[in-house]
């Protein structure tokens, strides 16, 4: 049976600052449905496998009934990019054996080194968790102080030209 390599990062969850790490519910759906015609192995850009087995864990998706194996960054994988690293991790799976037929990840740059290598790829995006304008926890920059000056200077505008504010009386016709 073929192996579906699906990336933790992006497909099977995302970080927040507001929520920490947390499940995509479809990319959960995607690896299940997966299921049924792979074997399905994971992999993840950190370095700690035991910790992300353990979100894995609390999130319903155990080894062996979610999937048959998880890769994480080796030492000797310390400088490369996240997308050269899942490249690696996928042609190291090739290397022990696995017929990689497929990968999923939610980064382009993957994807394109992914098809480079001659593996069939999906590139899973989701709007409201793939843009920032769509999540709850979008970063939000201070606006600049000249956009706040302009619009202190246009209220003031606004209120000294305003008839109901002045302390004249309208004349009466």
């Amino acid at each position: 049976m073929s192996t579906a390599l699906i990336m933790v990062e992006g497909v099977l969850g995302d970080y927040s600052t507001l929520h920490g790490f947390y499940p995509i519910p479809d990319g959960v759906k995607l690896a299940h449905t997966l299921r049924t015609g792979y074997q399905v192995s994971l992999a993840t850009t950190r370095y700690d496998d035991a910790s992300v087995e353990h979100w894995l864990r609390i999130n319903g998706m155990v080894s062996p009934a979610f999937y048959d194996g998880l890769m994480y960054r080796k030492p000797e994988w310390a400088d490369l990019s996240d997308a050269e690293l899942r490249a690696e991790q996928a042609t190291e799976l090739r290397r022990a054996g696995a017929d990689v037929g497929f990968v999923v990840s939610g980064d382009p740059d993957t994807i394109l080194r992914i098809t480079e290598l001659g593996i069939p790829a999906l590139l899973f995006t989701n709007p409201s968790y793939r843009w920032a304008e769509y999540r709850p926890d979008k970063k939000r920059l201070p606006k600049p102080w000249e956009q706040i000056d302009e619009e202190v200077v246009r209220q003031k505008e606004l209120r000294a030209n305003d008839p109901r504010l002045s302390d004249m009386e309208p004349e009466q016709i």
